[in-house]
């Protein structure tokens, strides 16, 4: 696919002086980018779980314990 773009003239210069095929230099840095963003996103996101989890899973534990114990104790106390 072609696209036509428009860009100021100190970005051409810096495209032109990577290389003689502008039009992969242009390719490169977008995709560089765009490995940066998704993964500036999935570091975000793994963030945001964490802090989820540090909340969430205190009382999760206690939980969990209450009912293993429980579990474990069934039939056995009179």
């Amino acid at each position: 696919m072609k696209i036509s773009l428009s860009v100021p003239e100190d970005v051409l210069r810096f495209v032109e002086k990577q290389g003689k095929n502008r039009s992969k230099t242009i390719v490169t840095i977008l995709s560089e980018y765009k490995k940066l963003k998704e993964e500036s996103i999935i570091s975000e996101a793994y963030k945001e779980y964490e802090a989820y989890c540090k909340t969430d899973d205190n009382s999760w534990k206690k939980d969990w314990e209450k009912s293993s114990i429980n579990d474990l104790t069934k039939g056995k106390v009179k």
